[in-house]
């Protein structure tokens, strides 16, 4: 990928565990320079990643550049995953912690966030749990939705799992990097980060109103969304676990297509002529889903101890 460089941090402490902050940015020509304003009492160094931006963000970042700031610019529009992992990759933290450009999350919770990851977390979560009022009502409905889908698919209590800011330490981005391109990238990495097993501690933060507009489509980033979660259950389930929650989807399916010919019968002929698929239909779908709910368990079991085990042999 083409980047362009702009500035380096060439200061060096080894006395502590030092912090990157990473910032993509696509056209937040007036939220970054507060951003980076309000981060840098805060960590080591931030890493600014312009990801082809058609307005002043450049010219808005080139001007934060010192001695704790580096800019670097994707000639194209590549996405913000893609802005991520530049940050990373030019990162020289022990811990790195990402965060966006529109100004939502105070820089006051990284204290919060690195103590944790002293503490042994894996992952920490900045969950927006306070002002709440600042998340449109129709993005707080989706948040609890997938929150409450992470939470079943992983087995632990997730209560923000799309949440932008988020710290780990660097070694860890290679485990807990996925495939992704937009929005969806929170979700699935935190999920994936809970179904193989690794610690997650969520820091509740104030949540505060966006600088500028937003680029977030409820819909299109919604689906995406729902689709990621599919996909890293999936991915990251135990073949054991798999082999329990196939005959689940049959079930399932079997329970939908004998409640559809019931309901068909109800409306078209007033009456159901087989009597017994309004029973059957509740039973396959409950025993479908405590199957799921079963693999599931079997599947964080499993990646707990792997986790435990590893951390043992160290």
């Amino acid at each position: 990928m083409e980047h362009t460089y702009v500035h380096r941090n060439s200061g060096t402490r080894s006395d502590e565990m030092r912090t990157s902050l990473i910032v993509p940015a696509y056209n937040e020509e007036k939220g970054l320079p507060l951003v980076v304003k309000e981060y840098l009492e805060w960590v080591d160094e931030i890493i600014i990643v312009d990801d082809g931006s058609t307005d002043g963000t450049f010219a808005a970042g080139s001007k934060c550049v010192n001695e704790k700031v580096s800019l670097f610019r994707h000639e194209v529009n590549s996405g913000k995953v893609a802005a991520l992992r530049t940050g990373v990759e030019h990162a020289r933290g022990d811990v790195i912690i990402f965060t966006d450009a529109d100004c939502t999350y105070p820089a006051r919770y990284v204290p919060a966030l690195i103590q944790e990851i002293e503490k042994g977390a894996d992952l920490v979560l900045g969950a927006r749990l306070q002002s709440r009022n600042n998340i449109p009502a129709f993005n707080r409905l989706g948040n609890a939705i997938f929150s409450f889908l992470a939470t079943y698919i992983s087995c632990i209590r997730i209560k923000d799992s799309q949440t932008g800011l988020r710290a780990f330490r660097r070694e860890m981005f290679d485990k807990l990097d996925v495939k992704a391109k937009g929005l969806e990238f929170e979700t699935k990495m935190t999920v994936r980060a809970a179904k193989l097993g690794y610690k997650i501690v969520e820091v509740p933060i104030e949540y505060r109103e966006r600088v500028g507009k937003s680029k977030l489509n409820p819909i299109r980033d919604g689906v995406r969304m729902l689709l990621a979660l599919f996909s890293v259950a999936y991915s990251e389930t135990s073949l054991l676990s798999k082999m329990i929650l196939l005959p689940s989807i049959v079930f399932i399916l079997i329970g939908l297509a004998t409640g559809f010919i019931s309901l068909y019968e109800k409306v078209t002929l007033g009456v159901i002529s087989h009597e017994f698929y309004p029973i059957l239909t509740a039973f396959l779908i409950l025993v479908g889903v405590q199957l799921i709910s079963l693999g599931l368990i079997v599947d964080y079991l499993t990646k707990k101890l792997d986790r435990i085990e590893e951390r043992l042999s160290k």
